[in-house]
């Protein structure tokens, strides 16, 4: 899409998605996490939850889109924009129905199916937006298309939980909507103050910057995008197992916890280094040469792909313990620091200044996130979960700045360091850590 509509082409749709993904925000709140969590716990509760979670969803977004559509046309937002808006508007819809199905999967540990209907959407959707976009094809054309790979990922998803997991009754009980709505607040508050740490950035220099800068923060901002199905991977296999267990439980839940984190490190620490350092040739590499800004970006992103996993499996920690009240509090106070940090630095620096808030504040809020936890994390050894990719990751630092460069070879000789590295260091080191982990991800291979 970035090749063949340009930068200012590719910042409308960035800036539609970001504004479609924002004025949603409250349809998923903070609902689904609660129905894992307690279907988790005992799965008679899925004929509880599911229905009213759809419903309650289709009662928040659709006043939201209906407003989001008045809104754009009174403030003279061009056709094309609007239209890109509401189409993405409406997907983005659809995928929050979709996360429903995704909650049953996940509180009944069917995690394989997952993959399968996020791959089907991805693929539909690449294929046919690349064959339209070789044919000519706009940008709402492609926004049409990602609404329509969203659709058919929401029959599959429906049609998996139906005929392969569980047949909930679809039992609509309004009595049952504000006692849903109450447990899931803070998830949600947490929810909507996340959306705004991803989203808000984009909508900020749109109003300093042309549509080809937010297209060139764009490109480096879906490179940092995606490293993130790391982390979720490792938190969505988490978080029903963490759901059931406590600190005296056999595994206890901390030790569950450092495992998934090295886990997730180990995998998105080399994602990070190569930003950090080949950032440039890689973000020209992928999106051409109208994006050589993107580069600069996308190496200032680096520590926020670092940080990330960090950040999302202490929220997964916090959830699955029932602490969403300490979660929302740390990301309503981030998500401020956020936007005021946003407002400064790209009025100073541009889209730079919006690439250093995201990772200041995935910092900020690793460490709020972290200090909300510490009383489930005081058996944590953070040696044993740091020391593996950092001896790793230095030794692939080393060979990639010799080749930086180079991308291919810097790349090459990156992996040939960090894997070997990491795997006998940790045979040797924790040996036990590395069989629980290997059992762990044949498991959730299953």
């Amino acid at each position: 899409m970035a090749r063949e509509l340009g930068d200012t082409g590719f910042g409308v749709f960035t800036l539609g998605l970001s504004v479609a993904t924002l004025v949603t925000v409250f349809g998923g709140f903070g609902q689904d996490g609660i129905l894992t969590r307690e279907v988790a716990r005992d799965h008679e509760r899925v004929h509880l939850y599911f229905a009213n979670t759809l419903t309650l969803k289709a009662l928040l977004l659709v006043p939201a889109l209906a407003v989001t559509a008045a809104v754009t046309f009174a403030l003279g937002v061009d056709a094309q924009t609007r239209t890109v808006i509401l189409l993405l508007g409406v997907a983005v819809a659809a995928e929050l129905f979709t996360a429903t199905c995704l909650a049953v999967f996940q509180a009944y540990e069917r995690i394989g199916f997952l993959p399968v209907v996020l791959i089907f959407q991805r693929l539909v959707t690449a294929i046919v937006g690349i064959g339209a976009l070789l044919a000519g094809a706009g940008v709402v054309a492609v926004s049409a298309i990602y609404l329509g790979g969203a659709l058919a990922a929401l029959v599959l998803a429906t049609a998996l939980v139906f005929r392969r997991v569980v047949r909930p009754r679809f039992e609509i009980d309004p009595s049952r909507f504000w006692p849903l709505m109450w447990v899931a607040l803070p998830v949600g508050i947490a929810g909507v103050f996340g959306t705004i740490l991803f989203r808000v950035d984009t909508a900020i220099l749109a109003a300093f910057e042309p549509d080809s800068v937010v297209g060139n923060y764009g490109g480096a901002f879906r490179l940092f995008e995606a490293t993130l199905f790391l982390s979720w991977s490792v938190g969505t296999a988490l978080y029903p197992v963490l759901s059931r267990l406590g600190p005296n439980s056999d595994p206890p839940a901390h030790l569950v916890f450092e495992r998934g984190l090295k886990l997730a490190l180990a995998a998105t620490l080399p994602l990070a280094l190569s930003a950090a350092l080949v950032g440039g040739p890689l973000a020209t590499f992928v999106y051409g040469s109208d994006f050589e800004q993107a580069g600069e970006a996308l190496r200032l992103l680096a520590p926020a792909i670092a940080l990330y996993p960090v950040t999302h499996l202490a929220g997964v920690l916090l959830l699955s313990q029932d602490r969403q009240v300490a979660l929302a509090a740390a990301h309503g106070v981030v998500a401020l620091a956020n936007v005021a940090a946003n407002v400064l630095l790209i009025s100073l620096f541009s889209l730079d200044g919006a690439a250093v808030a995201a990772s200041l504040t995935q910092a900020l809020l690793a460490a709020g996130l972290l200090a909300a936890a510490r009383g489930l994390l005081q058996d944590v050894s953070w040696a044993r979960v740091l020391a593996g990719p950092a001896l790793a990751g230095g030794l692939a630092a080393l060979g990639m700045a010799a080749l930086r460069d180079d991308l291919g070879p810097a790349l090459a000789i990156g992996a040939l360091l960090y894997v070997p590295a990491l795997v006998l260091f940790e045979r040797l080191a924790f040996p036990a850590d590395a069989r629980a982990l290997w059992r762990f991800v044949l498991r959730r291979a299953e």
